[in-house]
């Protein structure tokens, strides 16, 4: 499974430059006003800095996602999805008329 913790480049001492301890400013192009406000209310709602709040919150949000679109189907999933198909078709040939037998329409009109 790949390791979706950290970044090709990145190193243990993630979010810090190599003079120190501090965060590495990081700008995002394209980002809405609304979409920053949203977060920053967020973390503020979480007693988070932003930086905590992305570093933490969304980063697990994003990382579960990405582990959720790698994992297959499970052999349940598929056996329901499988009982869930037979059932529409039983369902439509139920609906059909039986050979020989004339429907309403048919016995009205013949």
């Amino acid at each position: 499974m790949e390791d979706l913790t950290h970044t090709p480049n990145s190193t243990n001492k993630s979010n810090t430059t190599n003079k120190g301890s501090s965060p590495v400013t990081w700008s995002i192009r394209g980002v809405e006003r609304d979409t920053r406000l949203v977060i920053e209310k967020a973390a503020e709602r979480a007693g988070k800095t932003i930086g905590q709040y992305v570093n933490e919150d969304i980063r697990g949000l994003v990382q579960s996602q990405l582990v959720q679109s790698q994992t297959p189907a499970a052999p349940i999933d598929i056996q329901n999805q499988i009982d869930q198909l037979t059932r529409m078709v039983e369902t439509l040939t139920n609906r059909m008329p039986e050979p020989g037998k004339k429907s309403f329409w048919k016995r009205l009109f013949e």
